[in-house]
């Protein structure tokens, strides 16, 4: 075992990709191992995130091995629960990783939230209101969270990352790791290595979008021009429709310029419209 904890970590990722989509089981105990028995809170937070990698073609069994973990008194390894899970079960809207999640989001530490809020937005991908139960609380929690200044900026940070995950592509694209075909999708697994690297250096979370894998219909003839194209889906509308728009609230105007214009006195407001004159000659007169 290196003394270096910055080789321990570049260890893990390289085990992680060597063995990507394999299920390997030897692969996965040593990496439960190093997760908890690690000295260096990176490595094991790396270590655990690293399950995703091994697991993806598997996504229902990450909620059963990461539970325990999702619950360590260390925030580093909570945090790195989040991303497996986000990552393994991204485009499924698996309800079991959901049910993880959605406590985490209310956690105490700002990292663990964040990793929570951009995981629910890989899981929830493509997933409409009628599909999943969650989505419209999940999409609500956003918006809170979003606007408010007072909220924790990792928070807020990744908020803004799950609600453009959720919404990826305007509501085109999924988040897959393996082609339709069920092989490895290599740009897809290294694009979301990079992205985990976004705790070092957060415009690294643009690299996401190597996974993106589009489900849009498009229709072209042999001259690659766009054609009408008619398309039977024998599904229930309710599970494709796409999301209303959200609706913009009306803004109040602010109760203290009310007052401040109330306040002024004829004499004043004389003189303020002497003034301005030269430059809203329309507006004033």
């Amino acid at each position: 075992m290196y003394q270096d904890p910055l080789l321990r970590y570049g260890g893990v990722y390289t085990l992680a990709l060597a063995y990507a989509g394999t299920s390997n089981n030897n692969a996965v105990r040593q990496l439960l191992h190093i997760a908890v028995s690690d000295t260096s809170d990176d490595v094991r937070r790396a270590a655990v995130t690293s399950l995703a990698f091994l697991l993806f073609k598997n996504p229902g069994q990450v909620p059963r091995i990461v539970q325990l973990l999702s619950e360590s008194y260390n925030p580093h390894v909570r945090c790195g629960a989040t991303l497996a899970l986000g990552i393994a079960c991204a485009g499924t809207g698996l309800q079991d990783a959901v049910e993880i999640l959605e406590p985490m989001t209310k956690d105490s530490v700002d990292f663990v939230r964040q990793g929570a809020l951009i995981a629910l937005g890989m899981i929830l991908v493509q997933q409409s209101e009628a599909a999943s139960t969650s989505m419209a609380s999940i999409r609500a929690l956003y918006t809170k969270i979003v606007s408010d200044k007072h909220e924790d900026p990792m928070a807020r940070f990744g908020a803004a990352l799950g609600q453009g995950l959720i919404d990826a592509g305007g509501r085109n694209v999924t988040i897959s790791l393996q082609s339709s075909a069920g092989s490895k999708n290599t740009s897809a697994i290294v694009g979301m290595v990079l992205f985990c690297q976004f705790w070092y250096w957060y415009p690294l979370a643009h690299c996401a979008c190597l996974a993106f894998n589009p489900t849009a219909i498009i229709g072209v003839n042999d001259e690659l021009l766009v054609r009408v194209l008619l398309t039977i889906l024998e599904a229930r509308g309710t599970n494709h429709s796409h999301r209303p728009p959200n609706s913009s609230s009306s803004r109040t105007p602010n109760r203290r310029c009310l007052l401040t214009r109330a306040r002024l006195s004829p004499l004043r407001r004389r003189q303020l419209r002497r003034l301005l004159l030269p430059y809203y000659p329309r507006r004033l007169r």
